[in-house]
C-alpha cells in the first residue's frame, strides 16, 4: 500500500470529505487532492492533517503514514516482506562472494604447494591483523636500525638530478 491511499483510507475512516478536511484544517481542498493523487507534498503538511483528523503524533497510523511516505519519496521499500527479500538477495550475493573467494584461496594453495603450518600461520594473521601490523613495524624498525649501524663511509647518497 502507498501513503496516498493509506492517507484515503484514514480521512474514510473518520467520515470526512476532501472539503470537510480543507475546512477542519484551515487549508485548501487542492491541498487533500495533492496528498491523495500521489503529487508530492511535505510530510509535515501529511502529519498536520493527520492529526486534524484525530490521530496522535506518535500513533500507529502516524508511524505508518511516515513510512508509506519515505519509501514514496525515496524510492526504498521498508515494509517487512519487502526488507525479507532485500534481505536474502543480499545473502545470496554474500554467500556467492564468499565459495567465489574460497575457491580462489584454494587455487593459490594448491598452486603455491603451501604446507600445513603456513597455511595455519596465514589463518592466524587473518584473524589478527593487528599482529602483523606490530610485526611490520617491528621489521620497518629493525631495517632502519641496522641502516644507522652501518659502517662509516657506506652511508646513503641522495640521487642527484
Amino acid at each position: 500500500m502507498n501513503y496516498t491511499r493509506q492517507f484515503r483510507q484514514l480521512r474514510e475512516a473518520k467520515n470526512l470529505s476532501r472539503e470537510q478536511l480543507a475546512a477542519l484544517a484551515g487549508c485548501h481542498r487542492n491541498t487533500v487532492i495533492n496528498i491523495e493523487t500521489g503529487r508530492p507534498v511535505k510530510f509535515s503538511t501529511v502529519s498536520e492533517l493527520l492529526k486534524k483528523m484525530g490521530y496522535a503524533g506518535d500513533s500507529a497510523e502516524m508511524k505508518g503514514m511516515a513510512l508509506l511516505w519515505l519509501e514514496a519519496v525515496s524510492g526504498l521499500k521498508f515494509s517487512a516482506a519487502d526488507a525479507q527479500k532485500t534481505g536474502e538477495q543480499l545473502r545470496a550475493v554474500y554467500r556467492r562472494s564468499i565459495r567465489s573467494s574460497q575457491d580462489e584461496l584454494l587455487a593459490v594453495i594448491m598452486e603455491q604447494q603451501l604446507s600445513r603450518e603456513q597455511i595455519e600461520l596465514l589463518v592466524f594473521a587473518a584473524r589478527h591483523p593487528d599482529v602483523l601490523e606490530i610485526l611490520r613495524a617491528v621489521r620497518d624498525f629493525s631495517e632502519s636500525s641496522a641502516l644507522a649501524s652501518d659502517p662509516p663511509g657506506q652511508e646513503l647518497k641522495a640521487a642527484e638530478e
